[in-house]
């Protein structure tokens, strides 16, 4: 029989016949210790596809530079040229601005997008039923299941303006995040930290993600930087993530 570490380097590999793709999808569905190694593996390439765009940006900073060189160095020596050669240069030089910018919004998107997973339900399970009418509290958690962000947000703010279960501000600061809303999240996630309870270890994690999504490399790497330190919720994963963005 194939070992576990074959198996999971045929798939990455793309060379799974149909009895191992069968028995792949077994294991991780039934070896948790299977799964944490395939997740990382699957962090590990994520790492190798990043470096790859990096690489590329880094060629594109350089035409940029090269050519921001060449134009001033123009200008100095032969001013006499025709104004369309500098609008010329001004058009390749915007392009490069332009391309720069887009494949690092694009790496910090798919970062984001491959790291998040929204947070699970685990303190008001919904039972759905016509008998019993559902609490303020259960049509939230409702809401955030079958993401419903907006009204989600609605029904979790209207919990806080009376006093409520400290899990409610975690759970606002995911519906906020799940909706784009990135300052609220932020702001959110961090009233959970500082509150010290069980929901800060994961918050600091998402709180990272928030950062990421925002573009605010510098804010993103100091919190995950922190997840590592303290061992908490993620702290592989931040380690991996971390390793992608140096």
């Amino acid at each position: 029989m194939m070992n576990k570490e074959e198996l999971l380097h045929r798939y990455f590999l793309d060379e799974l016949t149909s009895e191992e793709e069968t028995m792949f999808t077994s294991l991780l569905q039934d070896d948790d210790e299977f799964k944490a190694q395939f997740e990382f593996e699957k962090s590990v390439q994520r790492v190798i596809k990043h470096k790859e765009r990096i690489g590329l940006k880094k060629k594109i900073q350089g035409f940029e530079d090269e050519d921001q060189s060449k134009n001033i160095t123009k200008r100095k020596v032969i001013n006499w040229k025709p104004l369309g050669i500098a609008a010329s240069l001004a058009v390749i030089i915007s392009l490069g601005v332009y391309m720069y910018n887009t494949v690092f919004n694009q790496g910090t998107e798919e970062l984001f997008a491959s790291n998040y997973e929204k947070y699970p339900n685990t303190v008001s399970p919904i039972v759905r039923s016509g008998t019993q009418p559902q609490t303020p509290e259960q049509l939230a958690f409702e809401a955030y299941e079958t993401d419903n962000d907006t009204k989600a947000i609605e029904l979790f703010i209207a919990l806080k303006e009376k006093p409520h279960p400290e899990y409610i501000d975690f759970y606002l600061a995911q519906s906020y995040l799940k909706n784009g809303q990135l300052v609220h999240a932020i702001g959110q996630f961090q009233k959970t930290i500082l509150e010290n309870n069980e929901f800060s270890s994961p918050s600091r994690w998402y709180l990272a993600l928030a950062y990421l999504k925002n573009n605010d490399i510098k804010k993103a790497t100091a919190t995950l930087e922190t997840i590592i330190e303290k061992g908490g919720y993620k702290n592989k994963e931040a380690k991996v993530l971390l390793g992608i963005m140096d």
